[in-house]
């Protein structure tokens, strides 16, 4: 139970192709003690893809977490100004796209409301990629991603080098150890790791 007493945010962006991979991440930050609060895009929230229903997911989130996801952003943005706000907020899958908002400081969903949030009250923020243009266009806001304070990364390499390679994915099984580190104002190293 290295999380125990330990409350943070998790929060879902519309990289669905990795869900399988992300939701044992939420349950296993769960088992060490962590109060999680999942929170997600608008996108996540409403979307049905091949990779399963939106309903489906938030039932998984509710059922894991013990509380329903986040899914305005007036209830992101007053979520921190209660008695218990968070103490970190991880956001996997992390999107090309929200990365771009993040490093542009663009905040128009609740998941981006939530790291404004963080960023407000000197909070880290955690971020498990997952973009098909990582090393294309997406590198430049990872690069500013990588240098910013209170941001961190879930270590990441390219999943697929030979046929997608510019695809850059978190080894989301590193989530725990990540937020460990995170919680302590350190980034989990290597920060690139070989798939």
């Amino acid at each position: 139970m290295q999380l125990k007493g330990i409350k943070i945010g998790y929060g879902f962006t519309g990289a669905y192709c990795v869900f399988h991979q992300v939701f044992p991440q939420l349950e296993a930050l769960v088992n060490e003690g962590a109060e999680v609060v999942p929170v997600v895009s608008y996108q996540v929230a409403v979307t049905d893809s091949r990779y399963g229903c939106a309903e489906d997911f938030l039932k998984k989130m509710k059922n894991t977490c013990g509380k329903d996801a986040i899914k305005t952003m007036s209830d992101a943005e007053l979520y921190n100004k209660q008695e218990s706000p968070l103490d970190m907020l991880v956001i996997s899958p992390c999107t090309g796209c929200s990365l771009s908002k993040l490093a542009d400081g663009a905040t128009d969903t609740p998941v981006l409301m939530m790291a404004k949030e963080m960023f407000r009250n000197n909070k880290p923020v955690l971020l498990g990629i997952a973009t098909n243009d990582g090393l294309g266009i997406s590198a430049k806001n990872i690069g500013v991603l990588l240098s910013a304070k209170n941001v961190y990364f879930i270590p990441f390499g390219q999943d697929d080098p030979l046929a997608k390679p510019l695809s850059l994915i978190s080894k989301f099984e590193l989530t725990v150890p990540s937020v460990i580190e995170a919680m302590k104002r350190e980034q989990l190293q290597p920060v690139l790791e070989k798939y």
